[in-house]
């Protein structure tokens, strides 16, 4: 009878493996615990850090197998000052959640390569269970929890054996005793959960990495296929005024600028960015008493950079170049990854954008062929009406918010699903049920369609006072789109259509933190 190839090999290696030294056999078992507790963790950091990582265990485990020498000391300070090197270069810094699990994960594995003491033994147990709790910075899901229990178990198991004479007891042994000690550990357990108290976010939070969805502002918008807009009261940024605050109602923070329409999803024009500058744009004019102010802006892992409009200048921020574009927006080269703090200088009265149409305005007006055609047809019978009159696009603007401000409009952070293709259709002539970006983006087709340059800007408006520390707060749950449109002899106008269906969500002098209305404003936009 012949044997079964796959038997055979499984029979060999189970016999090289018990011929092994036991001290052998224990460093692959911790080798195989290590690998475990940090495999959730190889989807959320860089491709290099799990290649390292997986080389430095693959180079420890060979060692043990042919009862090999550990390497010199000074190999294993290159392996780690290169690991130093290219977390700065990755992500330009060592601190943080993503760099320091990254280090901590390569100090795991070199740490397997000295292991020459019980001390060594003990620090490497101590890195093992940092490991397992950094685990859950990155998620909390049922399946990482059971991965950590059976780690935490092969931690606990090694760490039993680190502890009594070698070859002393069988690792079938340490594992019925780690297992007791977790028994006795759950009780505790148990109490801690039903009597800690229980906090508005997960207890791990800590500011998402760029390649992580983040909850605010985007740099695209799609209000057609947002079905139930969740509400999100953390902290954007906090500001303190140096002088007296300008009323809400002239709160606009601005953000990312999006002109280009494409397939019911707005976007920033692309060519704004070739024409960064660090001087603000020749056809800026502020007019009117400053405001002085200094923001706290939280990390956003995004390029936006939020001031009143209109600031004087780009603020300056330790470590980032401010850029101007065209569109007024204030952007950095690269994303803010940590907790920025400037002073900037807005002008609540300015005028900004070019007098005569350019060419440049040409994607300002811009419509995707056959969306949303009885918008359309709404903005073309305007706009013959404007003429008739001997009037322009101030007449079309005033006429389109006194539609909003007089028809049966609704302002509802949960206005189900709109379609992409006549999303605009659906919100103006059927249901009429929105929030700000359904508004602004109306206000634009609309705008377009008579053939006046009009774009959407996103932002935050509004702000609440803490009396706590005297700082003005703006949450997520401020964020805000609004419109502008082009005039000549008047540059670009601002047009919030928001406020002529819900004058209380742009105007709410006097609310602080201490006692709120209702939040209305925008969680996530795009």
């Amino acid at each position: 009878m012949q044997s079964n190839p796959s038997q055979t090999l499984l029979a060999r290696w189970t016999h090289r493996t018990n011929a092994l030294p036991r001290d052998a056999r224990d460093t692959l078992f911790l080798l195989g615990v290590s690998l475990l507790l940090m495999l959730p963790l190889f989807v959320h950091l860089p491709w290099w850090t799990s290649a390292l990582v997986l080389g430095l265990l693959a180079w420890r485990a060979a060692l043990a197998w042919r009862s090999a020498p550990l390497p010199r000391r000074g190999v294993l300070v290159l392996i780690l000052l290169f690991s130093v090197v290219i977390t700065l270069w990755d992500f330009h810094t060592v601190l943080g959640r993503d760099a320091g699990v990254a280090l901590l994960c390569v100090l795991l594995g070199l740490k397997t390569l000295e292991m020459r003491s019980r001390r060594d033994a003990h620090v490497l147990f101590f890195l093992g269970f940092f490991t397992i709790a950094a685990n859950f910075l990155f998620s909390q899901s049922l399946g990482t929890a059971l991965v950590m229990v059976l780690a935490t178990w092969g931690m606990l198991a090694a760490l039993v054996n680190a502890n009594l004479p070698a070859g002393r007891p069988p690792l079938r042994q340490s594992l019925l005793t780690a297992l007791k000690m977790m028994a006795l550990g759950a009780p505790a357990m148990v109490v801690l959960f039903m009597v800690f108290p229980r906090l508005s976010a997960p207890l791990w939070a800590l500011p998402q990495s760029g390649a992580q969805a983040i909850t605010g502002l985007s740099a695209s918008m799609s209000p057609g296929q947002i079905a139930e807009l969740a509400r999100d009261d953390s902290v954007a940024f906090r500001v303190v005024f140096h002088g007296q605050r300008p009323p809400d109602r002239e709160l606009y923070w601005r953000g990312p600028v999006l002109s280009v329409f494409d397939n019911g999803v707005w976007l920033p024009d692309p060519r704004q960015r070739d024409r960064a500058t660090l001087s603000p744009p020749a056809d800026l004019h502020l007019s009117g008493p400053p405001v002085r102010y200094t923001v706290t802006l939280q990390p956003t892992q995004q390029t936006f950079v939020f001031a009143l409009d209109a600031p004087a200048a780009a603020p300056e921020i330790e470590g980032y170049r401010v850029q101007w574009l065209p569109d007024l927006q204030l952007v950095t080269g690269r994303p803010l990854d940590h907790l920025s703090r400037y002073t900037v200088e807005s002008s609540p009265q300015f005028r900004y954008g070019p007098t005569q149409f350019s060419p440049a305005l040409r994607a300002d007006e811009a419509l995707p062929a056959g969306f949303d055609p009885r918008s359309v047809a709404l903005g073309r019978q305007l706009a013959a009406q404007a003429k008739a009159a001997g009037q322009g696009g101030a007449f079309v603007a005033q006429a389109l918010l006194q539609m909003f401000r007089n028809q049966p409009f609704r302002y509802t952070l949960n206005p189900g699903t709109y379609g992409r293709r006549d999303g605009v259709d659906q919100f103006l002539f059927d249901r009429r049920a929105g929030f700000c970006e359904h508004y602004a983006q109306a206000f634009v087709v609309v705008m377009r369609a008579a053939g006046i340059p009009a774009r959407i800007v996103t932002g935050y408006q509004g702000g609440r006072f803490n009396p706590v520390d005297d700082t003005w707060v703006v949450r997520q749950s401020d964020a805000h789109a609004w419109a502008e449109y082009w005039l000549p002899e008047r540059g670009w106008v601002r047009a919030d259509p928001t406020a002529a269906v819900d004058p209380a969500r742009i105007d709410r002098s006097g609310a602080t933190l201490a006692a709120r209305e209702p939040l209305l404003g925008v969680a996530a936009l795009g």
